[in-house]
């Protein structure tokens, strides 16, 4: 048994203040019998709220909708998984 640590950030820089709009996030890996998420984390600079779906594949698919203008968006998230293939 494998346990993984996946660390992730992507950093956008503007120019000057904009609006963000709503943003996707496929972030959250997949579960399956070989693979267990045991814990997953995103956090967000501005600040955004996040709301859950799934799409028709079983993907998690996080909306971020912000309330404020940024010159910088930075996601990271955090996924520690258990990889139980041989």
């Amino acid at each position: 048994m494998i346990t993984l640590k996946v660390l992730h950030t992507t950093t956008y820089r503007f120019n000057e203040q904009v609006c963000l709009l709503p943003h996707r996030l496929m972030l959250r890996p997949r579960e399956s019998r070989e693979l267990r998420l045991i814990s997953f984390n995103i956090t967000m600079t501005p600040p955004a709220a996040l709301t859950w779906a799934h799409d028709v594949f079983g993907n998690a698919i996080a909306t971020a909708t912000f309330q404020m203008t940024a010159s910088n968006l930075v996601i990271a998230s955090v996924a520690e998984l258990q990889l139980d293939a041989v």
